[in-house]
């Protein structure tokens, strides 16, 4: 079984989650990428500049990125989408889950903001290997505290969370939030759209 792919946390909801709530298909075989990328940094601005951002918004760090890109043999010719989220692999009610930019390229996902950690210095950044997964699907969270999350998840085998990305909307006290909130939801769509694209 192949184990999921996170370089922070990796934890495994066998028992939490259903696969009925995922859409199944069949294992895809992607060639992986061996040659050292150079990274085009004025094409990575550009790509981070033009990231949508609602609720979920941070530092990015283009250098850190960069790295990131490149430790996982990524050119960044090969980004289809990018957007500010965040991305979790504990409970979905949880909200422990720092702003990153989620990265969607054919051969899968990449999340980082190009930050290192504080002990060690080691470069924090998730991923999503499209060849592990083996189901996908949207779902919603919403909290009594006027918030929530738009999010897409993926399994891989033994109907372990590979990874969720999460797009939170806070709704305001006083009026109405259901423009912002439903844009939300919109660049949840865009972005699973394309995945559904890649993976059918």
């Amino acid at each position: 079984m192949n184990k999921p792919t996170s370089c922070d946390i990796d934890v495994a909801f066998d028992d939490l989650y259903s696969v009925n709530r995922w859409t199944s298909f069949r294992p895809i075989t992607l060639q992986a990428r061996s040659e050292r990328t150079v990274v085009d940094a004025e094409k990575l601005s550009e790509i981070v500049k033009l990231a949508p951002v609602h609720f979920d918004q941070g530092q990015a760090d283009l250098n850190g990125i960069g790295q990131a890109l490149t430790a996982e043999k990524l050119d960044v010719s090969e980004v289809l989408a990018a957007s500010w989220c965040t991305f979790g692999t504990a409970n979905i009610e949880a909200l422990v889950d720092a702003p990153t930019i989620a990265f969607v390229h054919s051969r899968g996902i990449l999340a980082t903001t190009g930050k290192r950690k504080m002990l060690g210095g080691k470069l924090k950044y998730s991923t999503v290997d499209f060849t592990s997964c083996r189901g996908y699907g949207p779902t919603e969270h919403e909290d009594p505290r006027r918030l929530g999350k738009f999010c897409i998840e993926f399994a891989g085998p033994g109907n372990i969370l590979l990874g969720r990305l999460q797009w939170t909307w806070r709704a305001k006290r006083f009026g109405d939030s259901r423009q912002q909130i439903m844009a939300v939801a919109e660049e949840r769509d865009r972005i699973l759209q394309l995945v559904t694209t890649l993976l059918g």
